[in-house]
């Protein structure tokens, strides 16, 4: 019998959008395998599937035209006349969700509550990693660079913009970037080169997140990316990036509008940033997918300063785009072998998980025989 895959993008975000494309490039590569695999694409909490397996749906997405199920007990089913009808129950997920509930957690708490493995983090890792500032404070409990950064709040902003504008001065030096804690692909990034740009800078971020996060920014710098998943207890680390901006940052039209695909602006692979300094950066990405318990396919993202010769973590996407299956390439990895690899590994930890030791206790009988439960 064949593997039977849930295919799950979408989701209420921002990046919704991304979510669609990576899962069109996933699925047509997963049609050529052995598996039977099936597309849910989330929406307004509800998990639509039957023709949602080509872009075309999605100009706009219209539900009515396709079939509507909620998941019960682990299986995908349809509501008719109050019923459920079971439509297809999966032996693992492969989550192509970018931001929001399908990538914060949310959608892994689900999956989890109802006994389906799947191919990513799990929910401390997602919503950890989901927000830049946590991922931060992670990241310096591992001692490991990380660029001077503070905390704003949406509410602190709209009460006084210059007090929220000078606690960042107080700690920080211009330029700054700020940008959503909790957004993804540049969305609401911008650079602040004095209060003014700054508190425009934070109400703009501040439209996307009600958590803001400030931090200086490098004069001198290359981005450099770097993947990593889990195959047989190894950490898989891939080549490094560096992707091109037209501007001073890397902004959402520089990933997903230039040229008129998902690639953007271009990258160099491996990143133009010497041997050594690229050594560190894979390195770290290693640490830091064992230290964090991360699972699936993620994407580390580094600040390197040229001028200083150092690299500085600057967030982790535990679901990139494209699954940055290119970054693999150059391993000899291609996107079949990276998606059969993620889909065993879900497999696995299945297995490994339903061995685990269930403790029984008896004291709900101890209780129910009138014991006294005053004393806890």
């Amino acid at each position: 019998m064949r593997t039977k895959v849930a295919l799950i993008f979408g989701g209420r975000s921002l990046e919704s959008d991304i979510s669609v494309i990576t899962a069109m490039q996933t699925l047509a590569v997963l049609k050529e395998t052995e598996y039977d695999v099936e597309p849910f694409y989330l929406y307004d909490g509800d998990f639509y599937t039957k023709g949602v397996d080509d872009i075309s749906a999605f100009t706009p997405f219209e539900k009515e035209k396709h079939l509507r199920t909620v998941m019960v007990n682990g299986t995908f089913c349809s509501v008719k006349k109050n019923r459920l009808k079971r439509e297809f129950r999966p032996d693992v997920a492969l989550i192509c969700c970018h931001g929001g509930e399908g990538e914060n957690g949310v959608l892994q708490g689900l999956l989890d509550f109802n006994g389906v493995s799947y191919c990513s983090s799990g929910v401390l890792g997602s919503a950890v990693c989901m927000d830049k500032g946590a991922a931060k404070s992670v990241f310096e409990q591992m001692l490991l660079n990380v660029i001077q950064h503070i905390t704003v709040f949406s509410e602190d902003l709209a009460r006084d913009p210059d007090l929220a504008a000078a606690h960042c001065e107080k700690a920080l030096k211009y330029p700054m970037i700020v940008k959503p804690a909790s957004q993804g692909s540049s969305i609401g990034i911008r650079a602040a080169h004095d209060r003014a740009e700054l508190i425009e800078a934070m109400q703009v971020a501040a439209e996307f997140d009600g958590k803001l996060l400030v931090e200086e920014k490098l004069t001198d710098f290359a981005e450099v990316n770097c993947a990593a998943y889990l195959k047989g207890g190894r950490v898989v680390v891939s080549e490094t990036e560096r992707p091109l901006a037209a501007g001073e940052l890397l902004t959402f039209e520089d990933k997903y509008m230039s040229g008129g695909k998902m690639s953007g602006g271009g990258r160099v692979m491996p990143a133009d940033v010497g041997e050594e300094l690229n050594a560190v950066v894979r390195s770290v990405t290693e640490r830091v997918y064992r230290a964090m318990e991360l699972r699936g396919i993620v994407r580390a993202d580094f600040l390197v300063d040229r001028t200083r010769g150092k690299v500085y973590i600057n967030e982790i996407n535990t679901i990139p785009g494209s699954m940055a299956f290119y970054l693999f390439e150059p391993l000899g990895i291609d996107f079949a072998e990276l998606l059969t690899d993620q889909i065993e590994e879900a497999l696995a930890r299945r297995r490994a998980g339903s061995r685990r030791t269930v403790f029984r206790s008896a004291v709900l009988t101890h209780y129910g025989k009138g014991a006294k439960s005053s004393k806890f």
